[in-house]
């Protein structure tokens, strides 16, 4: 049975690496940006999501970089601002720091208005939509 030109440069890859899946990954795009059969190859079975994604993002009114990076430079992103955490009220603030070292479970109660606010805050933290 024989082997693929992707199967065999991947092969390759892992010997030039000595195992390494790490470095294996870093020699195979270096040489796809050389070898457009090779490109090619690699990224056939992942076309169908490569497109998907693209028209997905243009539709949602972003955009598509056309200009390819040089050879060993990724694309780099601008970092966006996250929004900080929400700040504990100083009466909780004190609470805890009065608990450290304690062992105690002993916490005043927080007022129930403070309590929603803090969950929410909570939830709506780990529902945001990461944006590529």
């Amino acid at each position: 049975m024989s082997d693929t030109y992707v199967t065999l440069k991947i092969r390759e890859a892992l010997k030039a690496a000595q195992g390494n899946r790490a470095q294996a990954q870093r020699v195979l795009i270096t040489w796809a940006l050389d070898d457009e059969q090779l490109l090619r190859g690699l990224a056939k079975p992942f076309l169908k999501a490569i497109v998907g994604s693209a028209v997905d993002r243009v539709a949602r009114g972003g955009g598509i970089t056309t200009a390819s990076p040089a050879p060993g430079q990724g694309i780099q992103r601008a970092a966006k601002p996250q929004p900080g955490p929400k700040k504990l009220s100083p009466q909780m603030l004190d609470a805890i720091i009065s608990r450290m070292g304690t062992g105690s479970g002993d916490m005043p109660e927080p007022e129930p208005r403070d309590q929603a606010d803090n969950l929410k805050a909570l939830a709506a933290a780990f529902t945001q939509r990461k944006r590529p």
